[in-house]
C-alpha cells in the first residue's frame, strides 16, 4: 500500500471513530449528568429567590408555558414573570425523574415533580403538586439552557 493511501485509509478511519465516539451513549450521560446539575442549582436559585439566577438558565429565546397564562417567551418577559412569582409567599422545589438526551447530543428533555408551599386566598397553608417537562438546547459554548418550560399541577 502506497504511503498516500495509507494516510487516506487513516484519515477515514480516524473520522469515523471519532464521528461514532461523538454519539456514543456514554458521551449522552455526561450531558445527562450537566443537566441534572443545572436543574438542582436552579431549584436552590428558586429556594433563595434569585431571580437573576433562575432566569439564567433559559435560553436567549426560551419560553414558558405557566398554567393559566399566555405563552411567555424571551429572557425579558421570563423575568417580568419571575419576578412576580419570586415575590409571591411560600416556596417551589422540583425534583427530577428522568433526563433523555438526544442521540444527536444537542437536545434534551426533563421530567420531574414538584411542589409549592403557599398560602391560598384566604391566607390559609396551601400544597400544590404538579409536574413539568422541560426542553433543553445545548448553546454553541456548549452550555445547556432551557428552549421550553411547562408545567401544570395535579388538581
Amino acid at each position: 500500500m502506497s504511503l498516500s493511501r495509507s494516510v487516506l485509509v487513516y484519515l477515514v478511519v480516524a473520522s469515523c471513530a471519532a464521528f461514532v465516539s461523538c454519539s456514543l451513549p456514554g458521551n449522552r450521560s455526561v450531558d445527562e449528568a450537566a443537566i441534572r446539575a443545572a436543574s438542582r442549582e436552579w431549584s436552590d436559585a428558586e429556594g433563595a429567590k434569585d431571580l437573576e439566577k433562575c432566569v439564567s438558565f433559559y435560553a436567549e429565546d426560551g419560553e414558558r408555558f405557566a398554567t393559566g397564562s399566555p405563552l411567555i417567551v424571551g429572557r425579558d418577559a421570563l423575568r417580568k414573570e419571575w419576578a412576580k412569582y419570586l415575590s409571591a409567599p411560600g416556596s417551589f422545589h422540583w425534583t427530577t425523574s428522568k433526563v433523555e438526551v438526544a442521540r444527536s447530543g444537542d437536545l434534551a428533555y426533563e421530567t420531574g415533580v414538584f411542589l409549592i408551599k403557599t398560602v391560598d386566598k384566604n391566607q390559609q397553608p396551601a400544597i400544590i403538586n404538579g409536574k413539568y417537562v422541560l426542553v433543553w438546547k445545548k448553546q454553541a459554548n456548549g452550555k445547556w439552557k432551557v428552549a421550553a418550560d411547562i408545567d401544570n399541577p395535579d388538581s
